[in-house]
């Protein structure tokens, strides 16, 4: 439920987080994020008529007019802006909108552009989104600002119960320090430099269904391999190797996201489940590991926005790879050619 009001209110952006982030970068504003406001609300219209909208229209057109008055009225509205530098100023459009959800309601965002130099505010017509509630961008419009350097929503991980294959055994992945040693494919048995998780709730999921993990039956990729079973993130890569990545790629082991090996049968997406906490394992380099038997790969920021990750995550990786938030590659190679969606098809199609 909103907060039962109705009206045209606004918010500036500094009362906004993204993914746990302040008044984050529009880079960081796509499809999946998680979105937060809090602190006090302004109401622009009212009994005194301040920003009177005329005979009756349709949403759209009125949430249009509502935007043009709340530009007129900025500073008499409320009170000025903070002035930040341009460079941190988020680079949205004068009048951009995104639409979030708690995975029941949803509630269009529209960004009303304060001038040069000065934080954008939010405007919302009608009903307002719950107060200090993790919310998710479902829907964006394509009048953003498009930003090549934008990560995508990629989500690079383990779940609780997969076993790790460490110096001293297999070992649950949420057991797992930083320091302790894993056995690696390439390289022996390497220290974990970063250990990363998130969280993402039954709400989240129904809202945002691509976040839904992917199950792979014990013995879908050969002779008990997964051992006991896998459930992995979606775009978490898993190891193929075999006559037809070498026919094909000219590599003798290929990397393939788990959704793109969905067959509805051995490997599935699940649903309905009521949570589900991602745990990221980084290494110095990018490395393949066993996990219940199967060769996956290890976290490369690279994959994953780091806008994705919770801020004490964050900051704890970029304390350990201060370059990465500039240059992701800068962390190094992947460990294997990643094939794409299409080239995936076109595998499973050729090993059939």
């Amino acid at each position: 439920m909103g907060t039962a009001l109705s009206g045209t209110f606004v918010i500036s952006w500094t009362q906004t987080e993204i993914n746990g982030i302040p008044a984050a970068p529009s880079r960081a504003l796509r499809t999946g994020a998680a979105w937060r406001w809090s602190g006090d609300v302004v109401r622009v219209d009212g009994p005194n008529g301040v920003l009177p909208l005329g005979p009756s229209e349709g949403t759209t057109d009125l949430r249009r007019r509502a935007a043009t008055g709340v530009r007129k009225l900025i500073t008499a509205a409320i009170r000025e802006p903070e002035r930040v530098e341009e460079t941190d100023a988020p680079d949205f459009a004068p009048s951009d909108d995104f639409t979030v959800s708690d995975g029941r309601d949803s509630w269009c965002v529209t960004l009303i552009d304060a001038g040069p130099g000065r934080t954008p505010l939010c405007m919302f017509y009608g009903d307002m989104p719950p107060k200090d509630t993790e919310l998710w961008v479902v829907e964006q419009r394509a009048r953003f600002t498009h930003d090549p350097q934008a990560p995508s929503r990629s989500v690079i991980c383990f779940t609780p119960g997969t076993m790790i294959r460490t110096e001293t055994g297999a070992r649950p992945v949420e057991t797992i320090r930083e320091g302790e040693r894993i056995q690696t494919r390439d390289n022996g048995c390497k220290p974990v430099m970063w250990i990363g998780s998130r969280r993402v709730t039954g709400a989240r999921l129904q809202a945002i269904p691509d976040l839904a993990p992917v199950r792979l039956r014990a013995g879908s990729l050969g002779i008990e391999v997964p051992d006991a079973g896998l459930l992995v993130s979606p775009d978490h890569r898993l190891l193929v190797s075999g006559h037809a990545a070498r026919t094909l790629y000219n590599e003798a082991e290929v990397l393939v996201r788990a959704i793109d090996l969905v067959n509805g049968a051995s490997v599935t997406v699940e649903r309905g489940l009521r949570e589900v906490r991602y745990i990221h394992i980084g290494f110095d380099q990018h490395e393949v590991l066993f996990a219940n038997s199967v060769m996956t790969e290890s976290f490369h920021p690279a994959s994953v926005g780091l806008d994705g990750l919770s801020a004490g995550d964050r900051a704890r990786l970029l304390e350990r790879l201060p370059g990465v938030e500039e240059d992701p590659m800068s962390y190094g190679a992947f460990a294997r050619r990643m094939l794409s969606s299409s080239e995936a098809a076109i595998l499973a199609g050729d090993a059939a």
